[in-house]
């Protein structure tokens, strides 16, 4: 028979089990980094893409850089808004991800190509002529936006003339914009360009043309303007893409359809339609 004081001896040496939890102190959960997670496939808006395009590609932008960039910035954040419309209409958000990335390159390498360009010596007179010469450019295209603003046609054609960048675009658009201004004589007077003005767009693009040949041989500049020029196409591709996606998803949605449209683009293309308010119906022709 076991007394009372047996049991109690036996329990005080006996061990009691450990509580492992509190010996050792609450469970942490283990915080690590966070997986990086990698684009599948290649950067296309890197340099290795951009120089495996086309030559197609290298042609010179249809809008001011600086325009197209924050274009492609806005068009990218829409994207990704937008991200579900899209994906079920077949473009994942990974494309607005890269339409960021290429707004992004292309305004770096816009900096780069700057930067390259005046790298390439020109003579102190070579570079006053140069500023007055873009001066003449702005001049002239702004008198014919104005004189021949109820002209569709002469509208689209200035639209093109004031395309791209560049002292070899500037030499072709002094060119282009004498023989505009021949074309249309009569709007001459509504401006306040006078012939001395036309003749020495002509004097400027001559005698800028060997500082333009010193552009064209530095490899420097040259290569930052082709990679640029690159980007650029490569970042219109994918946005025109995005674009007709964006408004196709949205198309029972007008108002919120025409956000995915190129406001640059669209200003231009209202201008080439645009009708003389003044246009009078042609007269009923006789009866036979």
């Amino acid at each position: 028979m076991t007394t009372k004081s047996t049991k109690k001896s036996q329990s005080k040496s006996t061990p009691k089990p450990i509580n492992r939890r509190k010996a050792e102190g609450p469970t942490r959960r283990k915080v690590g980094k966070r997986p990086v997670v990698r684009a599948s496939g290649p950067d296309p808006s890197s340099d290795e893409a951009l120089r495996g395009l086309t030559t197609d590609y290298a042609a010179s932008p249809d809008m001011p850089v600086k325009v197209a960039q924050l274009e492609l910035a806005s068009l990218a954040r829409l994207a990704k808004t937008a991200a579900g419309p899209l994906a079920k209409v077949g473009i994942p958000a990974a494309k607005g991800e890269t339409l960021q990335r290429f707004a992004t390159r292309l305004g770096s390498l816009e900096s780069g190509w700057q930067r390259a360009r005046t790298s390439v010596t020109l003579t102190a007179i070579e570079r006053r002529r140069l500023v007055e010469a873009e001066e003449l450019d702005r001049k002239l295209l702004a008198g014919g936006r104005w004189a021949c603003r109820k002209d569709s046609e002469a509208q689209a054609e200035l639209g093109r003339i004031a395309e791209g960048s560049g002292l070899a675009d500037t030499i072709q658009d002094l060119r282009d914009l004498e023989t505009f201004w021949a074309a249309h004589p009569g709007e001459l007077a509504c401006t306040d360009i006078t012939a001395k003005d036309l003749a020495r767009a002509t004097e400027l693009a001559e005698s800028l043309a060997a500082a333009a040949e010193k552009e064209t041989a530095n490899l420097e500049a040259s290569a930052a303007l082709d990679l640029r020029n690159r980007c650029f196409w490569a970042a219109d591709e994918l946005a025109k893409e995005i674009r007709e996606g964006g408004r196709y998803a949205y198309r029972l949605q007008p108002k919120t359809a025409a956000k995915f449209t190129s406001r640059y683009r669209a200003a231009l293309l209202r201008r080439s339609r645009r009708k003389p308010k003044d246009q009078k119906p042609p007269a009923p022709q006789p009866a036979a």
